[in-house]
């Protein structure tokens, strides 16, 4: 558990740590208890709030997933820099029109070719709960970054 200060040198630490990785590997759990596992693309760095955000079209299968069990891992890999990130949390649908505004980035008309009057678009929110990550500087030895709040015990 973390105190204000410390969350803030932890969602730092993470930005740093995902900085230039484009694209991570978002995986859920189906109601019959087998993962799937699909790359997003990343839009933008981890908010204030320890928030990781995506696109995604609310009526696809993995939304159904995260509607039945929120748990979620997004992980991202920088095999060039030996760096490997593997973050926890917890995701949610949300479909905030100013929130849809401020996360767009062109590069998503790759797979929204409508922009933002795509049917169905909008946005997973993926609240983290904790980090494991290696890199070369920790000798590939795993490190966790908590950014659970004290007030959440």
């Amino acid at each position: 558990m973390t105190n204000p200060t410390e969350r803030n040198q932890n969602i730092q630490q993470l930005r740093q740590l995902i900085e230039g990785i484009d694209c991570a590997m978002l995986t859920t759990l189906d109601d019959d208890g087998s993962l799937h596992s699909r790359p997003m693309s990343v839009c933008g760095e981890i908010d204030s709030a320890g928030v990781l955000w995506f696109f995604s079209l609310a009526n696809s299968y993995k939304i159904h997933e995260i509607q039945h069990h929120q748990q979620v891992n997004v992980s991202f890999s920088a095999p060039d820099h030996n760096r490997y990130i593997s973050i926890s949390g917890t995701a949610q649908l949300v479909r905030e029109h100013n929130k849809l505004q401020e996360k767009w980035q062109p590069k998503l008309e790759t797979w929204f070719p409508q922009g933002l009057d795509e049917p169905n678009i909008a946005l997973l929110k993926v609240k983290i709960h904790k980090a494991d990550y290696w890199d070369s500087s920790s000798n590939f030895a795993a490190k966790t970054i908590s950014l659970l709040e004290l007030s959440h015990i």
